[in-house]
């Protein structure tokens, strides 16, 4: 059916793969790291113009005492302001903030600012992401928090 040299490639060809299944199942749930992954979308819209986000925890170890404060500025004045405290966050969970609604002309620029804290094993840490809304349109981030 097969000759030796097609064995030789499909046990190869097999060995490979589960090498590489292995090496991501280890990454995903076994090797010990802080990994917090932050998606942030805004929408214009013609009722209200909004900012949704969702931390997750992508990492193997428990964040805590979770706390995101988010605030929009147009030049120096701050338009809204909310702060989460979504708390404990465990290893491969996520939470979704409620959205971030605020009024002004959709021609205009904006500040999106979003301070993360939390505790981990390595201590507390304090994230500031900066994100400019300009040019009407539909936008989306994504920032990551990465130690070992």
């Amino acid at each position: 059916m097969f000759t030796k040299d097609q064995k030789r490639v499909i046990v190869k060809s097999i060995a490979a793969i589960l090498a590489l299944i292995l090496i991501f199942v280890c990454y995903s749930y076994v090797i010990p790291r802080t990994e917090v992954e932050i998606d942030t979308v805004y929408h214009s819209s013609y009722s209200a113009l909004f900012v949704q986000s969702k931390i997750n925890n992508a990492g193997t170890k428990e964040i805590t005492d979770l706390k995101i404060k988010s605030s929009v500025w147009n030049g120096t004045e701050m338009l809204v302001s909310e702060t989460n405290y979504p708390g404990i966050l465990k290893p491969k969970q996520s939470v979704k903030l409620p959205p971030l609604i605020f009024d002004g002309p959709h021609a205009d620029q904006y500040d999106l600012v979003i301070e993360m804290e939390f505790n981990s094993n390595e201590g507390k840490q304090n994230l500031i992401y900066n994100y400019e809304i300009k040019d009407y349109g539909n936008l989306a981030w994504h920032d990551q928090y990465f130690s070992f």
